[in-house]
């Protein structure tokens, strides 16, 4: 813990000049190049009753961006008898790129758009909006990946209209990928549901199943590619 400089609003809605403040620590990461840092703290902080915010600038010198730390007041006191602001959060938040496969991408732009803006969603705290983007995305990658293996007009067209689950259950074959996919689709469906059925499972769940699915589907399309890219030198050519 240390002691801080602050001004900011009285009870009375009136400017109060510097004081000191008690916060728990200081951030130890950059929100914006997410380098561990010990950042500069460059300015005094400014506290408006239960919240206190307090201004830094990374130091990394890939970044240099400044960035705001807001504290939340705790019930607790020091020994000193001072009140005590906990670090909350930190903003402007860049999310981290998630690297999507090329044959995913090519696949599924849906896919890899929308898991952005869920990631983004999730990067700012918005649980209750990154869950249902998530499920979104999975549906997007699920029916794009059944459509590319259809010759048939009729059969993708059948595949946008159906629920994903019936998607999953119909079109995808293997002994993995539709295993993975259909708990996957039950914990997204958890996240757009107004009860989970799925407790003890969470966002960190979804993603890990989306991405064992994200997996699965890059290596059968790999796999798909081989005998094209690779021919077998002892199979005999067509004439």
């Amino acid at each position: 813990m240390r002691q801080i400089m602050v001004s900011g609003l009285g009870a009375d809605g009136n400017r109060v000049g510097n004081f000191q403040l008690q916060i728990d620590k200081d951030p130890n990461e950059c929100p914006i190049c997410r380098t561990k840092v010990v950042p500069e703290n460059v300015a005094p902080g400014f506290f408006k009753g239960e919240w206190a915010e307090m201004y830094y600038r990374c130091v990394n010198t890939g970044c240099m961006r400044s960035f705001i730390a807001r504290y939340q007041l705790d019930q607790g006191l020091t020994p000193q008898g001072m009140r005590i602001y906990r670090l909350q959060s930190l903003f402007p938040v860049e999310p981290l790129e998630k690297a999507v496969s090329a044959d995913i991408l090519t696949l599924s732009p849906s896919f890899a758009r929308i898991a952005a803006q869920a990631r983004t969603a999730e990067e700012h705290g918005l649980d209750d909006v990154a869950g249902p983007g998530y499920r979104k995305a999975f549906e997007f990658l699920i029916k794009d990946y059944a459509i590319s293996l259809q010759a048939d007009d009729k059969a993708k067209e059948e595949i946008k209209k159906l629920q994903l689950g019936a998607v999953i259950e119909k079109y995808l074959t293997g002994d993995k990928l539709p295993i993975v996919s259909k708990r996957a689709a039950w914990l997204g469906n958890d996240e757009t549901h107004y009860e989970r059925r799925w407790i003890g499972k969470d966002l960190e769940d979804l993603k890990k199943l989306i991405e064992a699915v994200e997996y699965f589907i890059a290596m059968e399309l790999l796999v798909k590619e081989l005998p094209t890219e690779m021919p077998d030198p002892t199979t005999p050519a067509k004439s």
